[in-house]
């Protein structure tokens, strides 16, 4: 692992492992996941990813795959709110950070895949194709991500201001995940 890449890890380490406790994206992996719950959870991923992959501008297709999901379970994604407290992406290690961000979710995600096709029956082809990240190369994306991160990074500030932007990431998606909590309790 190049030391960009262990800083990133690292750096966002605390807030990653409190993410995965989150209420809303916890029943993806447990074996009685619902349907509601489901559609919940990719509701609070889409507020979250839309805006970001809307602002990089570039590698959206996961957007469109949670896009067609969403409207498998009778959701239209337009309608949703999005958040909108989140760190600025000018510069390239803001930008990379944020890739890193998005595109290492696709790992949770592919490995959340096999429990919510036991319980729901969604797969690559319908419902999960975000998780699935269907007829995305993400293994030849990632490995093509982490030398960017380690080339293009390389200068240490350059590398902390990716580690800030990816805790800063991190961060607005915590308050966004707990101000969508507010308005469920």
């Amino acid at each position: 692992m190049g030391p960009v890449r262990q800083a990133l890890r690292e750096a966002t380490r605390d807030i990653h492992e409190r993410l995965d406790r989150v209420a809303v994206l916890r029943p993806l992996t447990s074996p009685t996941i619902t349907v509601d719950e489901y559609r919940d959870a990719l509701i609070a991923l889409h507020g979250f990813n839309a805006p970001i992959e809307r602002a990089l501008g570039e590698g959206a297709e996961r957007l469109d795959l949670l896009r067609a999901d969403l409207a498998d379970l009778g959701v239209d994604a337009d309608s949703l709110p999005v958040a909108a407290a989140l760190p600025a992406l000018d510069g390239l290690p803001a930008r990379l950070a944020a890739r890193y961000v998005l595109d290492g979710s696709a790992h949770g995600g592919r490995a959340m895949l096999p429990n919510v096709t036991r319980a729901l029956g969604f797969d690559a082809t319908r419902g999960a194709r975000f998780l699935a990240s269907a007829g995305i190369d993400m293994a030849g994306r990632w490995k093509a991500l982490l030398a960017r991160l380690e080339s293009d990074l390389e200068a240490p500030e350059s590398a902390q201001s990716a580690c800030a932007t990816a805790v800063a990431l991190f961060a607005a998606l915590e308050v966004w995940l707990d101000g969508l909590a507010a308005k469920v309790a």
